[in-house]
């Protein structure tokens, strides 16, 4: 058995979706606090709630390969996962697989984002089950939400500079892609894997990407580097509406300018056989 924890989840259902192109479905379970939400899935779907690990433990039993997707409960995740670690241990699955974040075990990054998924990762090096880390790059459409890019293709003009931190944004599809391949065939215990897009971009870049996706001319206008803060006073409304996304986001662009998320590998199309998906590529189908 194969089994995907957060199921219901915006990347966990994906995985579960990719899952299905390499194993049969019989053999796969997906688990969610919600199973109701799994509907449709053509899967085996089970309550499973990191918080109460005996409704972990009947399905990881003599699973093969276990995938964990951290969980969005900042402040009780690291807790989560150890429960699942401990489950994992209890029915000796075959393989832990765990959705991390890009430089998550570099101890000079200290961005509090990045604080439980490295907790996580030592309780797994401590544990002793044979275990994966798909350490995700920056998901593409948090762009939609930090910066103002309809504005930006109607203007003509992409403020802002921040700094020259590169960051080479991925789409939730091609994680899940290539997570579902490290699921599905195994073979990767004790590997580390960064899973990024196909281009480390700067804000320059994010322009460039915007003139492709949108057939017009938009420039990046680096004339005052500013703030965070005042960068962030001027994001969508969405955006600025959102308690959580603006921490998140205050967190991103500092790490950003920091350069801690420029990071770039070919993982993805290496697992997947297929090319990782272009910002411009990405950007076609929200504009």
């Amino acid at each position: 058995m194969h089994v995907v924890t957060g199921a219901s989840g915006q990347l966990g259902r994906r995985i579960v979706t990719h899952l299905r192109e390499h194993v049969d479905a019989a053999k796969i379970i997906a688990l969610s606090r919600t199973p109701e939400q799994l509907d449709g899935l053509g899967v085996r779907a089970h309550h499973g709630d990191l918080d109460q690990p005996e409704s972990l433990l009947p399905h990881f039993d003599g699973a093969e390969r276990v995938l964990v997707v951290a969980t969005s409960a900042v402040g009780r995740r690291t807790a989560q996962h150890a429960n699942a670690i401990k489950a994992a241990q209890q029915a000796g699955v075959g393989g832990f697989l765990y959705t991390s974040m890009i430089r998550a075990g570099d101890p000079g990054n200290t961005s509090p984002i990045l604080f439980e998924h490295r907790e996580t990762e030592q309780l797994l090096l401590d544990s002793g089950l044979p275990f994966t880390l798909l350490r995700n790059g920056v998901y593409m459409d948090m762009l939609q939400l930090l910066l103002p890019l309809r504005e930006a293709v109607e203007t003509g003009v992409l403020p802002g500079k921040l700094g020259s931190g590169r960051v080479a944004y991925v789409t939730r599809d091609d994680l899940a892609a290539a997570s579902a391949a490290v699921l599905a065939t195994g073979g990767h215990d004790g590997q580390i894997l960064d899973l990024t897009g196909p281009q480390a971009l700067d804000h320059a870049g994010i322009a460039a990407a915007l003139a492709e996706a949108s057939g017009r001319p938009v420039r990046h206008d680096p004339a005052a580097e500013e703030p965070v803060e005042s960068f962030l006073a001027r994001l969508p409304e969405a955006a600025r509406a959102n308690p959580e996304a603006m921490r998140s986001g205050e967190m991103f662009w500092h790490s950003t300018e920091a350069g801690w998320l420029d990071v770039l590998t070919h993982h993805v199309p290496r697992l997947t056989g297929r090319p990782g998906t272009t910002l411009a590529e990405f950007l076609r189908g929200v504009l």
